[in-house]
């Protein structure tokens, strides 16, 4: 292998998904790895400016010549996406890292092997077995990180994701967004649950500027004034400076889990277990609770807890 390898990281999907890689990103880092990686327009600022050499964003049919120009020692697959792997293999890299699902998929399975030099089994569907999102993608790199294993240290997590330090924030942050519907937490139910914490903490209130009309609807509920954000990496510097934070599933929780901010993490009820499981914060004090009756009081609750037992030095 090559002292300095060169190594693209192929990830389209979310905000939470594409900062599921950072443990990896830190141990290729480690390596002396030079890293592109190719992410979906909406987590294209998910990484810190210095955490990869080159972000490529677009369509990736357009992406395919400059990619190729670059000869790549090693294309990690990081995603289900299928254009992923097409885009991997059309580069011209000389080992290709992906997943397949074996008798799970098995056409799936056969295809992805055809694609790529080498492929990670990874069990498909909802697998109770299945071990956390960050440690799924960590086995991608095996080749060039060795023995090394993912750091669950934000002091040296955090870098990867935001820019520079700011001043800590003593307001408890709580994210405004349509996520919550999603989850199955009516408006009423997140209005309240904003009007639970301000009776007891400083807040701050943080939205998307996408998320705008709900977070005006629930600024109205809750009778709250929310911050809202254009772009990530003020977004980011926002959850990594707070106090604490509570969210729902969804990429404020992996920011914070990545950058050691304390965190009260909201999950829907449906397949509760599984989920957090793959998706609890990884490198941060957390809480998790599961929308179902009384789940504002829950969340208050585990707030207080976890206030309690987090010492006020976990940033930075």
């Amino acid at each position: 292998m090559n002292n300095s390898p060169s190594v693209l990281i192929v990830r389209l999907d979310a905000i939470g998904d594409a900062l599921a890689l950072v443990p990896l990103l830190a141990a290729l880092r480690q390596r002396g790895a030079k890293v592109d990686v190719v992410f979906s327009p909406q987590n294209a600022g998910v990484f810190s400016k210095d955490a990869v050499n080159a972000v490529y964003a677009g369509d990736a049919a357009s992406l395919v010549a400059k990619l190729a120009e670059n000869a790549y020692d090693y294309a990690l697959i990081a995603t289900e996406d299928a254009e992923g792997y097409r885009l991997a293999r059309a580069t011209g890299a000389r080992r290709r890292i992906g997943f397949e699902n074996g008798w799970g998929k098995p056409l799936k399975t056969l295809w992805a092997r055809f694609l790529c030099t080498r492929t990670v089994h990874r069990t498909a569907g909802l697998d109770p077995r299945a071990p956390h999102e960050s440690q799924v993608l960590f086995t991608l790199g095996g080749d060039i990180v060795g023995d090394l294993q993912p750091s669950r240290d934000a002091k040296i997590l955090r870098r990867f994701v935001i820019d520079a330090e700011t001043a800590p924030d003593e307001r408890i942050g709580m994210q405004v967004t349509a996520k919550w519907d999603r989850l199955g937490a009516s408006l009423r139910d997140a209005a309240d649950l904003a009007r639970r914490l301000k009776q007891r903490h400083a807040m701050r209130f943080v939205a998307a500027e996408s998320e705008r009309e709900y977070a005006q609807r629930f600024a109205a509920a809750a009778d709250v004034t929310v911050e809202y954000f254009a772009e990530l990496a003020p977004w980011k510097n926002a959850i990594a400076s707070a106090k604490a934070l509570v969210a729902p599933d969804s990429g404020a929780v992996h920011v914070a889990g990545m950058t050691g901010t304390p965190i009260v993490a909201v999950f829907a009820s449906a397949h509760f277990a599984l989920q957090t499981g793959r998706w609890s914060p990884w490198a941060a004090p957390y809480r998790l609770v599961r929308i179902e009756s009384d789940w504002p009081v829950s969340v208050e609750n585990a707030l207080e807890d976890l206030l309690r037992d987090t010492p006020a030095t976990h940033r930075g």
